[in-house]
């Protein structure tokens, strides 16, 4: 009798313990695992604004399978979907997508021209709250329609997004463009003192070419090309550069990896020579006391000395630069013509952008106090920096030289 009250005992005991596992396991399971098959990877994200002012999206969706590829299948798809927000677009396109869109992937977010001069910051909400999205995806502005951007098919990846991507490394080792990355935008977009620049993207033909053999125009698909930036003033996009202009800024901002470029010979030889820029720093300098919070609003002089060393990497001329005073001259010559495309730059900047692209700002905000800085300085920098007497100082060195045929020649 005692043992068959001892077992009625301990069921419940038991009862409660099978309660608690299958408990555990219904709380830390796989709720939200799914089959590949019904997963949209997307890895490219399109953003832009139509004429009526409502936000259109697109993205690019690769289609993963548990069978083995096959031949004619396709790798991605294209969708879009319009709203009146990011966020309302975006929900329209997950609700209408048969997958389950994933944008843990995403390799590249292009903006639409019309939508960054209204503000990126509309997107960077909603999706610095998304917590999928990757801040590490490249940023780009065009000013071609996003979706024809997006749709371009390439040999050379699976995916415009993909190609971008490898595109955007290449090309930002060159410096044609500047390393536009999603935090970055987000982390410099505040400080009046550091406008960002992002990267442009644009359709082009496959040589920029346009004509058949018979005149008619070339039908072979588009390409993309990343050359020159668009630069934005707080979170709003206030104009082009070029890809020349682009290098000037990233070399003032200390932010040009390699540069490569070709001018005419210096002097009445004729002909051209091409440079690697292999090293570059430069210093902005400012009047005896700008660390005081009183000299801050008082700049009106700013210098920008910049030094650095390239390498002949192709002479087009009778002159194999063998003369001393030659070498001495060309090295002049090479100076002349970066200070004449940094002047360049702070023309397009303080006239016809407006905004403190060169990060002058900057310097200014970590050499004063920061409540100087903020309640003093900042919310006028714009203008003062439109007003301020720029001067590039500009020497540059020449390296390698290269082999020759000629032995050098000493100074006279």
């Amino acid at each position: 009798m005692s043992r068959a009250r001892t077992s009625t005992r301990t069921q419940p005991g038991a009862v409660l313990v099978a309660v608690c596992l299958l408990a555990v396991v219904s709380v830390s399971g796989c709720r939200d695992a799914r089959e590949i098959e019904s997963v949209g990877f997307v890895l490219g994200l399109g953003i832009d604004e139509t004429a009526d002012g409502r936000i259109e999206v697109w993205a690019q969706v690769a289609l993963p399978s548990a069978k083995p590829a096959e031949e004619e299948k396709r790798e991605s798809w294209m969708a879009s979907s319009v709203g009146d927000t990011v966020w309302d677009a975006l929900r329209q396109l997950n609700n209408r997508s048969t997958k389950v869109l994933f944008r843990a992937h995403v390799r590249a977010l292009v903006i639409g021209e019309r939508f960054a001069r209204g503000g990126v910051a509309r997107a960077l909400d909603v999706l610095a709250r998304d917590a999928q999205f990757r801040y590490r995806s490249w940023v780009f502005v065009t000013s071609d329609p996003v979706g024809d951007v997006l749709g371009v098919e390439t040999k050379q990846s699976s995916s415009a997004a993909l190609f971008l991507d490898d595109l955007m490394r290449n090309t930002a080792r060159s410096s044609t463009a500047p390393r536009s990355r999603f935090l970055d935008l987000v982390t410099s977009i505040e400080e009046p003192g550091d406008q960002p620049l992002l990267a442009r993207v644009s359709l082009a033909g496959p040589a920029d070419a346009g004509r058949g053999a018979e005149g008619t125009p070339e039908t072979e698909p588009k390409e993309l090309r990343i050359e020159g930036s668009a630069a934005l003033c707080g979170d709003k996009m206030v104009g082009w550069l070029d890809a020349e202009e682009t290098a000037m800024a990233l070399l003032v901002c200390n932010r040009l990896a390699t540069y490569s470029f070709v001018m005419p010979m210096p002097g009445n030889e004729g002909g051209t020579i091409g440079f690697d820029m292999i090293r570059s720093h430069a210093d902005t300098l400012f009047p005896e006391g700008i660390h005081t919070g009183d000299a801050a609003g008082q700049v009106t002089d700013v210098v920008i000395r910049i030094t650095g060393t390239v390498d002949i990497r192709e002479v087009l001329s009778s002159e194999q630069l063998m003369s001393m005073q030659f070498l001495e001259r060309l090295q002049a010559g090479i100076s002349q013509h970066l200070e004449t495309g940094v002047r360049r730059l702070v023309e397009a900047a303080q006239n016809r952008l407006g905004c403190d692209i060169i990060s002058i700002g900057e310097c200014v905000r970590r050499r004063v106090p920061a409540r100087v800085w903020k309640e003093d300085v900042a919310s006028t920098w714009h203008d003062q920096f439109r007003t301020l007497r720029i001067v590039p100082d500009v020497h540059f060195e020449v390296g390698k030289r290269g082999m020759t045929m000629q032995s050098p020649r000493p100074v006279d």
